[in-house]
């Protein structure tokens, strides 16, 4: 059964097979964490980081929760909750961000994920989410979509791993 779980070191090796994936399948909608970068110590110096990021306190970055999605001790994907709405969040990585490996997807982990990740933001006091997701992505407009994403605008956007490209933003009421 997949759960969301808080990042674990347990699940660091899991997590460096799904970023070398991503990579090699040349995954640019949702880009982690290089895997060239992920070693022994890894976890453990990163971890002040990302707790800084959920209390709020990582310059420059809002205030999100970073979750790995397992299942039966697998990792399958990984799912980005951001509480809070400045710009960059409303124009660029929206308040979630949710990637499956791919030789996971077409199995309904995507939208498992989604579901599991809306109940955290519910969880955390938020009443709706904005997703932004590349116009060339069919498939996570397509989720969105199901699950009552309901789409606002498209808006031109620019960053290093898409390049320029167009972004639909949608929201869904929770």
């Amino acid at each position: 059964m997949l759960e969301l779980i808080k990042r674990c070191p347990e699940y660091v090796e899991g997590y460096k097979e799904y970023c070398r994936e991503m990579y090699d399948n040349n995954v640019i909608y949702f880009r982690p964490t290089n895997p060239d970068y992920i070693d022994d110590g890894w976890f453990f110096r990163t971890k002040p980081w990302y707790d800084r990021k959920e209390q709020g306190l990582a310059e420059g970055q809002p205030v999100s929760f970073h979750y790995w999605a397992v299942d039966g001790g697998k990792f399958i994907g990984e799912f980005q909750l951001r509480t809070d709405f400045p710009e960059k969040v409303m124009l660029d990585i929206g308040s979630i961000g949710y990637a499956v490996r791919p030789s996971e997807q077409g199995k309904g982990y995507g939208k498992e994920i989604l579901r599991l990740g809306l109940e955290l933001a519910r969880g955390h006091g938020m009443e709706k989410v904005l997703l932004t997701i590349n116009d060339e992505n069919k498939a996570s407009i397509h989720l969105c979509e199901s699950m009552g994403g309901v789409w606002e605008d498209t808006v031109e956007a620019c960053n290093e791993a898409e390049g320029q490209h167009l972004l639909r933003r949608y929201w869904i009421t929770l």
